[in-house]
């Protein structure tokens, strides 16, 4: 074999390593931006939600009567600031500290709503909250078993956990309250769907008749709050 020849083979065999090597390097990419999450995003600056961004809108996350046919007004005191004085209360001063320390949990917002016509259908009442914290680690930590009050405040505890991966955001989960209504005998249900995406958490709860509620309406609200959490991104 001649030297030319060799010298061809070995510039095409290099050719073909750089051709692999890019391929894969371009995958690695994209694997990473699309994950949202991941190492990259970060350095790209997609890992967290802008939190004076977040702040100066959090009240237009939540959901609102407009977002809906029926008719909703919103409950007294229903629609304020949920800070971290709210947010570690009910947990005592030294366990309160010590979740926000943990957290890095900044700021929230949260809404009630009732509905305005009692003979109408679909849920009887509707809630749903947004929270920022400092990395998407201290979300997730908030969301966890350790701290997320649905696992860890036994008055609050649902009947039953529905879904601990459900689709929205990066974690989810939903859960399921029932109860019997008052001097009817009817049954009432409560759905609840909590996310965390990046460094922030929303949640929805839905309550009302059996059969008027389910578990896919509370998570299609949540993805109603998660657009609106991803649009300032």
């Amino acid at each position: 074999m001649s030297e030319e020849t060799t010298t061809g083979n070995n510039n095409r065999t290099l050719l073909i390593v750089l051709i692999a090597v890019v391929v894969l390097l371009l995958a690695a990419v994209a694997f990473f931006l699309l994950r949202g999450d991941g190492v990259l995003g970060g350095v790209l600056g997609g890992n967290d939600v802008s939190q004076p961004h977040f702040i100066t809108q959090m009240n237009n996350m939540v959901l609102r009567p407009q977002d809906f046919s029926n008719n909703y007004q919103i409950a007294a005191a229903g629609d304020s600031r949920f800070d971290n004085d709210e947010a570690s209360g009910a947990l005592g001063a030294e366990k309160g500290r010590a979740y926000i320390m943990a957290t890095g949990r900044v700021d929230g917002w949260d809404l009630y709503m009732e509905r305005s016509d009692p003979q109408a259908v679909g849920p009887e009442s509707i809630r749903s909250r947004v929270e920022i914290y400092e990395t998407s680690d201290g979300a997730s930590a908030a969301l966890s078993d350790e701290y997320f009050w649905a696992y860890n405040d036994e008055s609050k505890a649902p009947d039953e956990f529905l879904d601990k991966n459900c689709n929205v955001g990066n974690e989810c989960i939903s859960f399921k309250y029932i109860e019997a209504k008052p001097g009817s005998g009817s049954v009432v249900e409560r759905y609840d769907v909590a996310f965390r995406y990046r460094n922030t958490l929303g949640w929805v709860f839905i309550k009302g008749l059996e059969g008027e509620v389910s578990e896919q309406m509370a998570l299609d609200y949540a993805q109603m709050v998660l657009a609106r959490i991803e649009a300032i991104q």
